[in-house]
């Protein structure tokens, strides 16, 4: 059983694989401790200023798909170096979108209308929280905002596009409550978990589910009270199930609910105090993140194995098999790294098409991918002690609706162009084209895209100048705009 820890939601913040049988996995590398470092700079974007994420391991078996993350500190305060930013497996940034007085989470690539899109939360997190969800498409364009109904406001943990067109959100709210069970005041409040799903065209929710209907306070390992509210429920996470019905993670009953999707009826329980399976020895987790159903009936569960952050306990991305019949549940696979990791809060685990998993370590402000066979194929860190709250890998084509910045400097060998193009994936040469008028330019030089950005040297050149970008056939996909170099 989960040990009885005071910690809210707000406290939370404040306070700071397809597997063979049942075979362990592979122990993962030793990650080299990090040293903090200043956030990028960049001398065509200044106002860009991304942490830096240091890369362990880096594979060439790892995917070939970016890395999506939204670092943020922990203690939620925003600033413009921190924000939604994807990165290669070199660490590389590709495209950030800082946060000036809002925080962005659970940066994803997801399907709308057929196509891929990016969503993310964006809102705050402490004090007044709530938000919006966005969708953008792959120019970065807002394409929908998706809002929490009935005068609710959205939660950061959970944004999930269906098939239906309709997105499934998470909603923390609080409701009058007599919390004398739990040492509160009659006239308390509870922070009831809220699960919305809207349809994303026109805003109408068209279903919704309220745990205090069917949840009990006594289901709560954490029903401590805090500015007279209490966070029984804390929910983290919610899925469609193969059968089409919601799975859905609440950290503070450390337990998995099923839920029917039309009428709101829970269908079982897993874990917790009122669990309708037996967990076998070895399956048992605690206040758990992001609990997904996969094809092969196993259940994916990032078992934080703490809910404080003092722990030292380690976190264990898992997987579970669940007997139907039995109503039993078995452990099949465990992440064990080499060294393990403390993630007291957060962390998801993203299962792979080619059967491997990418595994965000929560608060621990890592990463890592593994390869079906459990070996680490990748693996890294925020340099300067930031936290993203999920991690994912994923294949992504941008195309920026913005064109390509440039900067000018010199030095001893004359002109030297800064040139850079946020969010753009395709870019594999950038030339520079020149010409004494603007309207009769020539290539001059090129230079091997080297990163967010590339320095194309330009001599002492004068005339106008502009720089184009080049996919890997050779062909145009952007140009900046013209600079007089005089």
């Amino acid at each position: 059983m989960p040990p009885e820890t005071a910690l809210s939601r707000r406290g939370f913040l404040a306070g700071a694989v397809a597997l063979v049988g049942g075979a362990r996995l592979v122990p993962a590398a030793k990650a080299a401790p990090l040293v903090p470092a200043a956030p990028h700079r960049f001398i065509s974007r200044p106002d860009l200023r991304p942490p830096v994420v240091v890369v362990n391991t880096a594979s060439e078996t790892a995917s070939a798909g970016h890395i999506f993350i939204a670092p943020f500190q922990i203690t939620g305060k925003a600033g413009p170096n921190y924000g939604a930013l994807i990165v290669d497996g070199r660490g590389e940034p590709i495209w950030f979108r800082p946060e000036s007085t809002k925080t962005a989470m659970n940066l994803r690539v997801q399907t709308y209308k057929g196509t891929p899109v990016i969503t993310w939360y964006e809102g705050d997190v402490l004090g007044g929280y709530g938000g919006d969800f966005v969708v953008a498409d792959q120019s970065y364009r807002e394409i929908a905002r998706v809002k929490a109904g009935h005068g609710e406001h959205g939660d950061l943990h959970e944004f999930l596009l269906t098939s239906r067109g309709t997105a499934l959100i998470t909603i923390y709210s609080n409701i009058p409550f007599d919390l004398t069970s739990v040492g509160g005041p009659a006239r308390g409040q509870l922070t009831e978990g809220v699960i919305q799903e809207i349809d994303v065209p026109t805003g109408k929710v068209l279903t919704e589910w309220r745990s205090s209907k069917y949840v009990g306070l006594n289901e709560s390992y954490l029903p401590s009270v805090k500015n007279d509210v209490a966070d029984y429920f804390h929910l983290n996470s919610v899925g469609v199930d193969t059968d089409g019905h919601l799975l859905v993670s609440a950290r503070h009953t450390s337990a998995i609910y099923k839920l029917h999707r039309q009428t709101g009826a829970v269908l079982w329980r897993l874990g917790g105090k009122r669990s309708d399976f037996t967990i076998v020895p070895g399956a048992e987790f605690s206040y758990q993140h992001d609990v997904r159903r996969h094809a092969d009936g196993t259940l994916t569960i990032f078992d934080n194995n703490a809910a404080a952050p003092t722990s030292t306990t380690h976190a264990r991305p898992i997987r579970l098999a669940l007997d139907m019949a039995a109503k039993t549940a078995k452990l099949v696979g465990e992440f064990q790294p080499d060294t393990p990791r403390v993630a007291w809060a957060m962390g998801n685990l993203e299962q792979l098409a080619d059967g491997g998993a990418f595994v965000g370590w929560g608060t621990a402000g890592a990463f890592t991918e593994f390869a079906p066979d459990g070996t680490v194929r990748f693996d890294a860190a925020l340099a300067d002690g930031s936290v993203t709250y999920r991690a994912f890998r994923a294949s992504w084509v941008g195309r920026p609706a913005e064109p390509p910045r440039v900067a000018v400097t010199r030095d001893a060998g004359g002109a030297v162009a800064h040139v850079s193009w946020n969010g753009a994936t395709e870019v594999a040469k950038w030339r520079a084209d020149m010409g004494g008028r603007r309207s009769a330019l020539h290539p001059v030089a090129t230079a091997r895209r080297t990163g967010f950005e590339t320095i194309v040297r330009l001599g002492a050149r004068r005339g106008y100048v502009a720089l184009t970008a080049l996919d890997a056939a050779g062909k145009v996909i952007g140009t900046s705009a013209l600079h007089r170099l005089v």
